[in-house]
């Protein structure tokens, strides 16, 4: 079997957009502001990672230029 790596990215991204969501969740439940805060902070780092692995899909994803 092919690696595929625009595959395992886009199996990242979606994994990573799960358990950010997740983690709002828990942060919308959460009664300790610090706790909440730092669920919210998780999340967000998370937002980050997706984003630079979706330029990493996008640049994969477009022909080389030599």
């Amino acid at each position: 079997m092919a690696a595929n790596p625009a595959n395992d990215i886009q199996q990242c991204v979606q994994q990573c957009q799960q358990t950010a969501g997740q983690l709002r969740s828990m942060a919308t439940q959460e009664n300790n502001t610090q706790v909440k805060m730092m669920l919210n902070e998780g999340a967000h780092h998370l937002d980050l990672c997706i984003e630079e692995c979706q330029y990493s899909l996008s640049q994969l994803q477009t022909p080389a230029m030599v």
